[in-house]
C-alpha cells in the first residue's frame, strides 16, 4: 500500500499554485488510510483495551507511507475494532485541520510555530502536544539523463533555488562533481506547492547555510520561491521530476527509492559528502540536541555535525490534545501511539527508509503520549 501514497500528483506553475490549493490537496493527495480494507483475512484478536472507535488524522505527505502501515497493522493485528483514517494533505493542511477540530490529530513535519500552537490551544482547550514518530531525510532528486552520481552543497543548492545557478554544468557544481560530465542544460527546479513540512525543512537548511536566502526568503512552509514549478505533495513533486528532464526537486526518501528517482549527496557541516540512508539520519540525531520537555518535544536536525550525519534531517510530529474531548477516541488514539512507539514498529520504519527515534527520545514520547487524558 505504500505506493499509494508514493506515487501520483498534480503539478503546477509556482505562479499560480496557491489558487485552488485546498482542492488540489485533496483530490490529489487525499489519502484515507481505510485500516480495515489494510487487514487481511488473517482476522484480529482484538484486544487493546479500547472500544470501537474511528481516528481521523490528516497532514505530512512525508511520513504518509508509515502512518498508512501502522494503520493497517494495528487494525489487523491489535485492535480490528479501531480504525485510522489519514489524509496526506501536507502539514500546513494537518496543523489547520486539527486547530479547526476537523482530525483528532494533525501530522507536520514542521513544529507549529508559537501563533499556529496558541490558535490550536485555544481551539482545542488544552496543551497540544508535539509527539517524534519517526526520523526521516529529505533526498534532492534530479533527472539528468547519463549522470548517475551526482554531490551538492547548500550554498548551491540554495542559488540554484533563488535562480541564481541556472545550468547544471555551473562551476560551483562542476567543482564538486570533478569527473562528472555535466550538460549545459537550464537547471528545471520544482518545489512544493502546498504548505509543506519538506518545504520547512529546506528552507530551514538554505537559511542555515545561506545568507542571501535566509535574507530574500526565510524559512517557510509556504515560502515565495523566487524561481521554479510547484507541484503538490511530495509525490507531485516525485512525478514533476520523474516526468521532466534536467529538473531538480526535493522529497522524503521513500519516494525517491520506491520511484527508482536518483539523489544527490550533500557536503555536511564536517564537509564530508553524505547520501540519504537511515544511518545518516541518526547520526545526526546523535549530533543533535534533544528536548526534555515533554510538552515541547521539537528538535533540529537540519546540518548537524558529525562526519556521517546527512544535513537535511528531520523529525516528524503527530499532533495531539493532552485533555481529549471524547473519551474514548482519546483512549483508542493514545492506545495506536503507545503501540507505535514501541521496538517492533520502530524498526519497521528502516524498510520505508525512515529511521527509528533515539531510545532516550521514544522515551519522552511515551511519557507525554501517557500524559494524554
Amino acid at each position: 500500500m505504500t505506493s499509494q501514497a508514493r506515487t501520483g500528483g498534480d503539478v503546477s506553475k509556482s505562479s499560480h499554485r496557491r489558487a485552488g490549493r485546498t482542492a488540489a490537496v485533496a483530490g490529489a493527495l487525499g489519502i484515507a488510510l481505510l485500516a480495515a480494507a489494510c487487514s487481511s483475512s488473517g482476522g484480529s484478536s482484538g484486544g487493546s483495551g479500547s472500544g470501537a472507535a474511528t481516528i481521523n488524522g490528516a497532514g505530512s505527505t512525508f511520513a504518509a507511507p508509515m502512518y498508512q502501515q501502522w494503520a493497517g497493522e494495528y487494525n489487523s493485528k491489535v485492535n480490528k475494532n479501531v480504525q485510522i483514517n489519514y489524509q496526506a494533505i501536507g502539514s500546513g493542511g494537518g496543523i489547520s485541520e486539527f486547530t479547526q477540530g476537523i482530525v483528532d490529530f494533525g501530522a507536520t513535519d514542521a513544529p507549529m510555530s508559537a501563533n499556529e500552537q496558541s490558535a490550536a490551544q485555544s481551539s482545542q482547550g488544552s496543551t497540544v502536544l508535539h509527539l517524534p514518530m519517526i526520523l526521516g531525510a529529505v533526498a534532492i532528486i534530479y533527472n539528468l539523463p547519463g549522470v548517475s552520481k551526482l554531490t551538492l552543497d547548500g550554498p548551491a543548492l540554495a542559488s540554484i533555488y533563488l535562480g541564481k545557478i541556472t545550468k547544471w554544468n555551473d562551476p560551483a557544481i562542476k567543482k564538486l562533481n570533478p569527473g562528472v560530465t555535466l550538460p549545459s542544460a537550464a537547471i528545471q527546479p520544482v518545489q512544493r506547492a502546498d504548505s509543506s513540512g519538506t518545504s520547512y525543512v529546506v528552507t530551514s537548511y538554505f537559511s542555515a547555510i545561506s545568507p542571501a536566502w535566509a535574507s530574500q526568503v526565510g524559512v517557510s512552509k509556504a515560502p515565495s520561491w523566487p524561481t521554479g514549478t510547484g507541484a503538490t505533495g511530495s509525490s507531485g513533486v516525485a512525478a514533476a521530476v520523474s516526468q521532466t528532464k534536467d529538473s531538480i526537486g526535493y522529497v522524503e526518501l521513500g519516494y525517491a527509492t520506491s520511484g527508482k528517482i536518483p539523489f544527490a549527496s550533500l557536503m555536511n557541516a564536517s564537509g564530508k559528502a553524505v547520501a540519504p540512508s537511515t544511518t545518516s539520519v541518526e547520526a545526526a540525531a546523535a549530533g543533535a540536541t534533544l528536548p526534555t520537555d515533554i510538552t515541547a518535544l521539537k528538535l533540529n536536525l537540519v546540518n548537524q555535525p558529525g562526519a556521517g550525519a546527512y544535513p537535511l534531517s528531520t523529525a516528524t510530529y503527530i499532533l495531539v490534545a493532552q485533555a481529549q474531548k471524547d473519551a474514548n477516541k482519546g483512549k483508542a488514539l493514545k492506545a495506536w501511539l503507545l503501540w507505535s512507539l514501541k521496538s517492533p514498529q520502530q524498526a519497521e520504519s528502516t524498510k520505508l527508509n525512515y529511521a527509528p527515534l533515539p531510545t532516550a527520545l521514544d522515551k519522552l514520547v511515551v511519557s507525554a503520549v501517557n500524559s494524554v487524558k
